[in-house]
């Protein structure tokens, strides 16, 4: 059932990004993703989880600049196969590696634990991921009202995650200059989750509000459906799509 509410990735990390000695057009943009999923504990809800939200910061701005680059969404299922599943995805998003650790570190030894206790969300599954960029939204601020839809994707025979990347970062900057908002990102988990047989990646799509989904689906049918990028964009493809509308909460300083 979690499988179905967080609709990620399939294999290990290690294997989906593996890659062979072909020279590629572009170097993908990594960072790191946290998905904790869970549902509000009795008499809770997303009101509570925000009030949290603001003990949450208060204790990370007294950790220096630890915490400066990470970003903090509350993501709630809308249009999704499985509603009972959960009800809030927490996701943390770091730079590299090398940050969401040290902020890892520094929850587990200085009181993190302690503000846990009072969380109004029991979590059923923590998932640590790798994500490629393919491109962002117009805008990352925190307060944004966000609008998000995971997909499970597979890849076509010959076609390797870099294959693709390079296709979808050429229709993604086409894209862009044709008024197109949509941030993109190809996702593989570390550690938490696999996904089912002969699903190799998730893509995300996400706009910084609700209504730019509207406005960019407009742009895709009149404007890019049809183009050369969008016809090169093949060696995947995509099903069981989640939709997810979510609240900024921090944003990268």
């Amino acid at each position: 059932m979690k499988q179905l509410f967080l609709i990620f990735l399939a294999a290990s990390s290690s294997f989906a990004f593996s890659q062979d000695a072909v020279e590629y057009k572009y170097e993908p943009e990594v960072n790191k993703a946290e998905y904790y999923i869970g549902s509000y504990n009795n008499y809770r809800d997303l009101d509570d989880l925000v009030d949290w939200y603001g003990d949450f910061a208060e204790w990370t701005n007294k950790q220096g600049n630890t915490y400066d680059s990470m970003t903090v969404g509350l993501l709630t299922p809308y249009f999704h196969n499985d509603m009972a599943a959960a009800d809030v995805m927490w996701v943390n998003t770091w730079p590299s590696p090398l940050e969401q650790f040290e902020g890892l570190e520094t929850w587990m030894t200085k009181g993190g634990a302690e503000l846990l206790e009072s969380l109004p969300v029991t979590n059923s599954q923590v998932v640590d991921t790798f994500q490629w960029v393919i491109s962002e939204p117009s805008s990352m601020d925190a307060g944004n009202m966000m609008y998000a839809t995971y997909a499970q994707c597979s890849l076509e025979e010959g076609y390797t995650m870099r294959k693709v990347y390079d296709l979808y970062k050429d229709f993604a900057m086409y894209a862009a200059s044709q008024g197109d908002t949509v941030g993109r990102k190809m996702i593989v988990p570390d550690a938490g989750h696999a996904l089912p047989d002969g699903v190799d990646f998730v893509r995300l799509m996400w706009t910084s509000s609700i209504s730019e989904r509207g406005v960019n689906a407009d742009i895709y049918y009149n404007k890019l459906a049809d183009s050369e990028p969008s016809q090169n964009l093949k060696g995947f493809s995509c099903s069981n799509a989640n939709s997810y509308v979510g609240l900024s909460m921090r944003a990268a300083k």
